[in-house]
């Protein structure tokens, strides 16, 4: 995972149906939003188990994910570091599993037969978030879960490099979205 020097670091694990999320706070800017830790493990939970993983948690597969709060600054040099994207933005996210794998074989065949799965990282930056749900007129929370299942979907080889592939993410956002009470975060 990305590394950022922060003095705040506040990891907090949740295992819940063969879950297990990691979330560390790296920015004291988070934690403007009451239980905002809890929250991000729970709405990850929820989508994780609402996402293509679904079945295999029925077959006793643990998945982790490890997901870091961090403010735009910070952001800004794991994308500068990472993607030499010398910008903050809203959500990285670093996959564990083979994309070329999932891209070529379908997920079934990247995880294979394994019990446990280390999905990946995801990065959230706070103040271009917060913007974000300003500028559209969104719910901070609701527009915060949209951008975990985009990070989830990331990890499991999900992608919006061509039109084909990003209609395919959306629809499955939207619909997973959907399930939770949240309404389309692309319809304006």
């Amino acid at each position: 995972m990305p590394q950022s020097k922060s003095q705040l670091k506040s990891p907090i694990k949740s295992v819940v149906k063969s879950i297990n999320i990691e979330v560390e706070v790296k920015s004291k800017r988070w934690l403007e939003i009451n239980d905002i830790e809890k929250f991000i493990k729970s709405q990850s939970v929820k989508l994780i188990e609402l996402s293509p993983l679904k079945k295999y948690l029925k077959n006793g597969s643990l998945f982790e994910a490890s997901i870091s709060l961090c403010s735009n600054t910070q952001i800004k040099k794991i994308n500068q570091q990472f993607r030499n994207i010398d910008k903050p933005t809203n959500v990285l996210s670093f996959a564990n599993l083979d994309e070329k794998i999932i891209q070529k074989h379908g997920l079934k065949n990247a995880i294979g037969k394994a019990k446990y799965i280390f999905l990946g990282d995801i990065i959230l930056g706070f103040e271009y978030i917060k913007n974000e749900a300003k500028n559209n007129n969104k719910k901070f929370n609701e527009h915060l879960t949209h951008l975990v299942i985009h990070g989830i979907l990331h990890l499991i080889g999900y992608d919006h490099e061509d039109l084909k592939m990003a209609s395919v993410m959306e629809n499955l956002e939207i619909k997973i979205l959907k399930q939770l009470g949240i309404n389309n975060p692309y319809s304006k």
